[in-house]
C-alpha cells in the first residue's frame, strides 16, 4: 500500500477504507500513521462501526435519543467550559465525579467534543532519538490566589523531546538569572543533561540575528555550555519548530490550572510539584502512545557536572550614610565600620551575602522579592545612635580621601558642629559615581571658597569631574594596586643591545665538529 495514490471523497469513504484496511490486517498504530490521524481518532472510527453492527442495519431505522447518565450535568459541563474553555477532558471528567457522575469518561470526550470549536490543522513535530533534544518557554498566567489576590506568573516549562518528559516551575519574575536557575532545577529533576536544547528568540537567550544566524548571549552561552548542553534558536516566526513545548502548555493550563484554586505562589509550585509526578509523569502521551516516566528510561541523558555553576548575581554598591546598602529597591544593613566602603553584593535566589572591598564576608540577610521595598536589619549591625549617624566610624575614611581632608574635615566640623558626621558621609557616598582623587580636587576647590557642606561638593563635582561607574572605579583601582605590587623592569638602550651582541660574538663557542666557520 505504500506509495499507492488514494482519492477519498467523503468522510464516509474514508471510515469504509479504514475499516477495510483493519480488516486485511492493518494495525491502529500503522493505521494512524497512514492517514496521518491520532490513534484515538482510528479507535473512534472503528467502535463506531462496531456499534453499528451490533446494533442492526435498517434503512427506515429512526434515530432516537437516548438517554444518558451524563444529560444530568449537562448543565454542569457547559459552566466549566464557560469558566475554563481549555480545560481537559480529564479534568472534567473528575469533577463530574465530585458531583456524583457514575459514568465513563469516554462518552464524556464525545460530548465535549460537541462543545468544543474544532481544532486548528496539526502542527507536525520533528522527532528525535533518546537524550539529544530538549525544548524551553515560558508562558504568562494570571491566577486568582486567594491569599495574595490575582497576579500575573510566569510559567517556566521544559520537556525532552524523545520522551516527552516535563518540568514545570512558576516564577513572579522572567530574568536571566530565573532563566539560568530554573534550568538547573529542569536538570537536577532529569538528573541529566540533553545533547541540545531549543530556545525561542527571547533576549536572555538570543541578542538578535546576523545574516540569518543568531548570536547567543555570551552569558547564557557560558552557562549552558558548562552543562555540556548546545543551544539552538528557532528562526523568527516559525513556532512550528517548538510543537513539543507549545501543546505541554495547553495541557498546564487544562489539567493543572483550571478547576483548581491557589492559596498563593507557594501553593502553587507545591502543587505543580505534585502535579508532575502524579499527572505528567504517568498519563498516556497521545503521540508516543506511552507514559512520559516510562520513555524516560531510555533517554540516556549527559551526566550532571560535578560542580553546578554558579548563578549568583554580583553588584557593587558604596554603603549609604545610614549603614544600609541598596538592591532592587530592598535595603540592607551592615557593620558600622563599613560606611562609605565600596562593597560586593552576592545575590542568591533567597539570600543576600555583602563582602567588604577585600573581599570577606561581612553580612548575610534573607533576599526578599525585588520590588518590595523592605528594610532588612541586622541589630548587631548599629551599637549606638553615634555609630549610625555620628562621625567618628568615617573619620577615617574621609581622611583618606587626601591631604586636604582632614583640613577640611576640621572646617566642617567647626561649620556643622551638629551635622557633620551626615556632610561627611554624604561625601563618601559619592564614591558611587566619582573617582576619590576628583573628590579631594572639590574639597580642595571648597575649601578655598570655605563651602563646607556636602551639597557644595557635589555640585563642584557635577562641574568639573566625570562621573565613573562602580565597575570602572573598582577597575581602575585594581589595576593601580596591580602596578605597585609588580616589579619595575627598566629597558636598556638599543645601542646597549648592539654592544653586548658584538660582545657575545667574540666570545663564541668553539664549533665542537672541528670545523672553521671562517673557512666555508
Amino acid at each position: 500500500m505504500k506509495g499507492e495514490s488514494m482519492f477519498i471523497g467523503s468522510r464516509e469513504a474514508f471510515s469504509q477504507k479504514l475499516i477495510i484496511m483493519r480488516n486485511e490486517g492493518w494495525s491502529i498504530h500503522r493505521l494512524s500513521k497512514r492517514f496521518g490521524i491520532s490513534r484515538n481518532t482510528v479507535r473512534k472510527i472503528l467502535r463506531a462501526h462496531d456499534n453499528q453492527r451490533d446494533s442492526g442495519h435498517d434503512a427506515l431505522k429512526r434515530r432516537l435519543k437516548r438517554t444518558s447518565k451524563l444529560d444530568r450535568f449537562e448543565p454542569t459541563i457547559k459552566q466549566i467550559l464557560e469558566k475554563y474553555p481549555n480545560i481537559t477532558g480529564q479534568r472534567v471528567y473528575e469533577k463530574l465525579r465530585e458531583a456524583g457522575y457514575t459514568g465513563g469518561i469516554s462518552i464524556l470526550q464525545e460530548r465535549l467534543q460537541k462543545h468544543r470549536p474544532k481544532e486548528k490543522e496539526p502542527v507536525i513535530r520533528f522527532e528525535t532519538e533518546p537524550g539529544r533534544q530538549g525544548q524551553m518557554d515560558w508562558s504568562p498566567y494570571t491566577i486568582p490566589f486567594i491569599r495574595t489576590g490575582k497576579n500575573t506568573v510566569q510559567c517556566f516549562s521544559y520537556i525532552l523531546g524523545f520522551s516527552r518528559r516535563h518540568y514545570i516551575d512558576f516564577t513572579a519574575r522572567h530574568d536571566f538569572y530565573t532563566l539560568i536557575r530554573r534550568h538547573q532545577d529542569a536538570f537536577e529533576y532529569f538528573n541529566g543533561v540533553p545533547k541540545e536544547c531549543l530556545y525561542d528568540n527571547e533576549k536572555t537567550v538570543v541578542l538578535r540575528w546576523e545574516a540569518g544566524r543568531p548570536v547567543y548571549n555570551p552569558a547564557f552561552t557560558a552557562f549552558i555550555t558548562h552543562y555540556n548542553c548546545k543551544p539552538i534558536a528557532c528562526r523568527p516566526r516559525r513556532p512550528q519548530t517548538k510543537g513539543k513545548i507549545e501543546a505541554p502548555f495547553r495541557y498546564v493550563e487544562g489539567n493543572l490550572l483550571n478547576g483548581r484554586d491557589f492559596r498563593d505562589m507557594e501553593d502553587l509550585r507545591e502543587t505543580a510539584r505534585w502535579w508532575l509526578k502524579e499527572k505528567s509523569d504517568l498519563h498516556i502521551h497521545e503521540t508516543t502512545g506511552q507514559a512520559p516516566l516510562t520513555l524516560f528510561a531510555e533517554e540516556h541523558l549527559q551526566p550532571l557536572p560535578l560542580h553546578p555553576y554558579d548563578t549568583s548575581e554580583v553588584r557593587l554598591r558604596v554603603c549609604e550614610s545610614d549603614g544600609f546598602i541598596e538592591f532592587e529597591t530592598n535595603r540592607y544593613s551592615v557593620p558600622s565600620g563599613n560606611i562609605a566602603d565600596i562593597l560586593t553584593i552576592k545575590a542568591l535566589e533567597h539570600e543576600v551575602m555583602i563582602y567588604n572591598p577585600e573581599i570577606d564576608l561581612i553580612a548575610k540577610h534573607e533576599r526578599p522579592p525585588a520590588g518590595s521595598g523592605r528594610r532588612v536589619e541586622n541589630p548587631d549591625h548599629f551599637r549606638t545612635k553615634r555609630d549610625r549617624y555620628g562621625l567618628e566610624p568615617v573619620r577615617e575614611a574621609f581622611v583618606a580621601l587626601g591631604d586636604s581632608a582632614e583640613e577640611f574635615l576640621t572646617g566642617l566640623m567647626e561649620r556643622q558642629p551638629r551635622n557633620c558626621g551626615f556632610h561627611a558621609r554624604h561625601i563618601l557616598r559619592l564614591k558611587e559615581h566619582y573617582q576619590s582623587d576628583d573628590i579631594h580636587k572639590a574639597l580642595v576647590h571648597a575649601l578655598r571658597y570655605q563651602a563646607f557642606e556636602a551639597g557644595a561638593v557635589e555640585r563642584i563635582l557635577r562641574a568639573k569631574a566625570v562621573p565613573r561607574t562602580l565597575e570602572s572605579i573598582r577597575n581602575e583601582l585594581a589595576s593601580r594596586e596591580l602596578e605597585q605590587a609588580l616589579p619595575r623592569i627598566t629597558q636598556r638602550p638599543l645601542d646597549e643591545y648592539g654592544a653586548l651582541l658584538n660582545q657575545e660574538k667574540e666570545h663564541e663557542w668553539p664549533d665542537p665538529t672541528g670545523r672553521n666557520p671562517d673557512e666555508d
